[in-house]
C-alpha cells in the first residue's frame, strides 16, 4: 500500500482486481438525516442552482414508506456534497438492500454488487469463486461472456474485486442500454453460476492436478494458483499479507482472501458450492446505483432476479478484532535470487490497530487529517525524518488505512539492515513524541484541511468511473453495519474540525497521536528478512507434496487424472457454440446516439478578453484555463517559450 490521500469519497486502492492487489480507502462515518419526505427532481435542480445546465432530468420521486417493484423505500437522503438524492431500498421478499443515487448531471452509470464474504481460511474460495461466477452462467452459458460482451459494449468498467472480507462485481457505461446489458450479466452470474454444476471450473479457475503422461510427475495448475504464487513471491505483497493476518489474527484478516498457494489445493467443489450457497445470497447482498439512468427501473431490473429466492438468515458479519494489553513482533523470510546483496534487503513496519470499532465522521476526518501532517508530503515529519535517516531506500506502510472493519497506521522503511531494525522503531518513536510536544505547524493544517477538502469536492477519479468510487466509500461504512450515507458526506465535519484546528487551535490532532499511536499497545513490528534458501524451501515443500499424493493413487487413479486434463484442455479449446453465443446480449446501431452529449458554454468578455463559460457539476471547485495568443511572438523567440512558462510557474513573482 503506497503512502496516499484518504478520500471520504473514495479512491479505490486495495481490492484484488481481476490478478492485481489492492484495497478501498474511504472514511468511516455516523450522521443520519433522513426523514419522511417526498423528494422531486425539481429538488435537484434547485440544489444545483441556475449556473448548472442540466440534461433532461430523471423522475427521482421517493418517499420514506413507498413500496415500488417489490422493494419498500426506507431512508431518503439529500446528498448536498454530490448535489443530487439518495434513497435506500430493502428488497421485501429476501431483505437484499439497494443504494440508489439519482444524479442526473452523470452519464456514466454504474451498477455494484456486494456480498460479504468472510474466509474461514487462507484456501482462496472467495477469490477463486470470484474468478468463477464469470465463466459462464444459467441465461448466458458461454465459457468467457465477459469477453463476448466487451466485443459489443461500450463499458467503462468491467471488472470484479476481492476485498478481505468482501466481493464486488461493479460495472458501469455511458450508454443507457449497454448498462442494462451489463447489470442483466452480472446478475446472472452471481446469482446462477455455470460453475456450480461443472467442476472444471474450478479446476481452472483455481487448482488442479495436472499430468499428461502415467510416468510424468504431478503439477498443481489453475488461475489462482499461479496467480497468488506470483503474489508470494514478491516481497512487498507478502510483507503485507503477513502484517494483516498478524495485526488482526481473531478476524478474517486472519487468514488471507487472495488464496495461500500452500492452502489453495485444499480447496474441494463441495467447498466451493457450499460458500456460494452461503454467502451468494441476495439476503447477503448490497446493490448500488449512480447515475442517470431511471430509478424505478432500477428496482424493477433487481427484482426480475431477486423475486425468485426467498429471505434467508446469513451470518457473515465481520467480528472485530480485541485491542491487545502488549505490543507484539513477526518475523518472516522472503526469498531471493542467489547473486544479490542482502545487505540492506529488510524491511521493517510498525502498524498499529486504531480504535476497537469505525470512528465517528469528524474523528475519521482528524485522522486522516493527522495522516497528512505527519506522511503527506516528503516535508512531512515522520516522512522527512524517516527519509533522511539514510537507514533504508523507501518509507513503507501506506501509513492511515481505513478499508476494513477496523482503521489501521503502518509505518515503516525498505531496504535496511536486519540490525538496524531497532533504529526504525526508535525513530518512529521519537519522531511521533516530538510531533506532540511541539505540535504541528498551523500551516501544515491548514494545508491538510484544504487539500482534503480539495480532493473531496474534485472526487477527481482518473479513468475510473466517479459513481465506482462513491460506492466503494458507501461500502466501507455499509459492509460493517453502519451508515453508508455517511462515506458519502465531509461538509459539516471539516467546518467542526476547521474550527477547532484552525480557529481555536486546539491540540486535537496530538491528543489523537497521543491516544491512537504512542499510548496505543495494540502495536505490532513485522521484520521482513532475505533469505537465500527460502524459493528452494517453498519448491520442495510443493514437490514433496505431489510426491506423497502420487504413492496414494492407483493406475487408475492416474488414468483419472490424465483423463481429467485432457478433458480440461478441451473444454478451454472448443469454441462455444453458436447458439450460445448469439445469447450474450449486443448492442444495435440504433442504441447509439448519433450526436455526443453537448457541454454548454456561455460566451462573454472581460475586459478586452474573451471569456468562455462553462457551467459543470463541480461542486464548487472553479477551474480556470487563460489562453494567450502566440501570433504575435517573434520566430526567434519560439524555442525559448518552454523555458519561459517554466520560469513563471516555478520562480515566484514579486509579491
Amino acid at each position: 500500500r503506497s503512502h496516499s490521500m484518504t478520500t471520504r469519497l473514495g479512491v479505490l486502492l486495495g481490492a484484488r482486481c481481476g490478478a492485481s492487489a489492492a484495497a478501498a480507502r474511504a472514511a468511516a462515518a455516523k450522521r443520519h438525516v433522513a426523514s419522511a419526505r417526498t423528494v422531486h427532481a425539481r429538488t435537484v435542480r434547485q440544489a444545483l442552482g441556475s449556473a448548472t445546465a442540466a440534461p433532461a432530468m430523471v423522475d427521482t420521486e421517493a418517499a420514506v414508506g413507498q413500496k415500488l417493484h417489490g422493494w419498500t423505500c426506507e431512508r431518503v437522503e439529500e446528498l448536498a456534497e454530490l448535489k443530487c438524492m439518495g434513497m435506500l431500498w430493502r428488497h421485501d421478499k429476501t431483505g437484499a438492500e439497494c443504494l440508489s443515487v439519482a444524479q442526473p448531471l452523470e452519464e456514466n452509470k454504474t451498477f455494484g454488487v456486494v456480498f460479504r464474504t468472510p474466509p474461514e481460511s487462507s484456501n482462496g474460495i472467495a477469490h477463486v469463486l470470484e474468478h468463477s461466477v464469470l465463466c459462464g452462467s444459467r441465461k448466458y452459458p458461454v465459457k468467457e461472456p465477459f469477453t463476448e460482451l466487451m466485443k459489443g459494449s461500450l463499458q467503462t468498467f468491467l471488472n470484479a474485486m476481492t476485498f478481505p472480507d468482501r466481493t464486488c462485481y461493479p460495472v458501469a457505461s455511458c450508454n443507457l442500454q449497454d448498462f442494462y446489458n451489463l447489470v442483466d450479466v452480472y446478475l446472472d452470474a452471481v446469482l446462477h453460476p455455470r460453475a456450480l454444476k461443472d467442476p472444471r471450473v474450478l479446476a481452472q479457475e483455481g487448482w488442479h492436478y495436472e499430468v499428461e503422461e502415467k510416468d510424468e510427475p504431478l503439477t498443481f495448475k489453475g488461475v489462482v494458483f499461479n496467480e497468488m504464487k506470483g503474489v508470494y513471491s514478491n516481497p512487498d505483497s507478502l510483507q503485507g499479507r503477513t502484517l494483516l493476518n498478524n495485526l488482526l489474527p481473531d478476524t478474517p484478516y486472519g487468514v488471507d482472501s487472495g488464496g495461500d498457494p500452500r492452502e489453495i489445493p485444499n480447496l474441494t467443489f463441495d467447498y466451493f458450492k457450499g460458500f456460494h450457497e452461503r454467502f451468494y445470497h441476495p439476503s447477503n447482498a448490497k446493490f448500488w446505483f449512480y447515475g442517470d439512468d431511471p430509478p424505478a427501473r432500477r428496482l424493477e431490473l433487481l427484482d426480475e432476479f431477486l423475486r425468485e429466492f426467498d429471505r434467508k438468515e446469513v451470518t457473515s458479519e465481520i467480528p472485530l478484532q480485541p485491542l491487545w494489553a502488549e505490543p507484539r513482533r513477526v518475523e518472516h523470510s522472503f526469498a531471493v535470487g542467489k547473486d544479490e546483496d542482502i545487505s540492506k534487503k529488510s524491511m521493517a513496519c510498525v502498524s498499529w490497530v486504531l480504535s476497537e470499532d469505525k470512528p465517528d465522521l469528524e474523528t475519521s476526518l482528524a485522522l486522516s487529517i493527522m495522516d497528512y501532517c505527519l506522511m503527506g508530503t516528503p516535508g512531512a515529519p515522520l516522512r522527512k525524518a524517516l527519509t533522511d535517516a539514510g537507514l533504508g531506500s523507501r518509507v513503507i506502510g501506506g501509513g492511515l488505512y481505513e478499508g476494513l472493519a477496523q482503521p489501521t497506521f503502518s509505518v515503516g522503511l525498505k531496504d535496511i539492515k536486519e540490525t538496524d531494525v531497532a533504529a526504525v522503531e526508535e525513530l518512529i518513536t521519537k519522531t511521533l513524541e516530538k510531533a506532540v510536544s511541539e505540535r504541528f505547524e498551523k500551516e501544515s493544517i491548514e494545508a491538510a484541511l484544504n487539500r482534503i477538502e480539495f480532493m473531496n469536492r474534485e472526487l477527481n477519479t482518473g479513468g475510473f468511473p466517479r459513481g465506482l468510487s462513491l460506492m466503494f466509500s458507501a461500502v466501507s461504512n455499509w459492509n460493517y453495519g453502519k451508515d453508508p450515507f455517511e462515506g458519502l458526506r465531509f461538509d459539516a465535519p471539516l467546518k467542526a474540525l476547521r474550527e477547532k484546528l484552525v480557529e481555536k487551535g486546539e491540540p486535537l490532532l496530538e491528543s489523537i497521536l497521543r491516544e491512537k499511536l504512542l499510548d496505543n499497545k495494540h502495536r505490532l513490528t513485522v521484520t521482513s528478512k532475505p533469505d537465500f534458501e527460502e524459493s528452494s524451501r517453498i519448491e520442495a515443500a510443493e514437490k514433496a507434496r505431489l510426491e506423497e499424493h502420487r504413492k496414494t493413487l492407483s493406475e487408475d487413479d492416474i488414468e483419472a487424472l490424465i483423463t481429467a486434463t485432457k478433458e480440461l484442455r478441451e473444454m478451454q479449446e472448443t469454441p462455444d457454440k453458436p447458439e450460445e453465443l448469439a445469447t450474450v446480449p449486443r448492442l444495435e446501431l440504433s442504441d447509439i446516439p448519433t450526436e455526443t452529449l453537448k457541454i454548454p458554454t456561455q460566451i462573454g468578455r472581460l475586459g478586452s478578453a474573451e471569456v468562455l463559460r462553462n457551467p459543470q457539476l463541480t461542486s464548487g471547485v472553479v477551474y480556470v484555463d487563460v489562453a494567450f495568443n502566440l501570433r504575435d511572438v517573434p520566430a526567434r523567440l519560439l524555442p525559448l517559450l518552454p523555458l519561459f512558462i517554466r520560469g513563471l510557474r516555478q520562480m515566484g513573482t514579486k509579491k
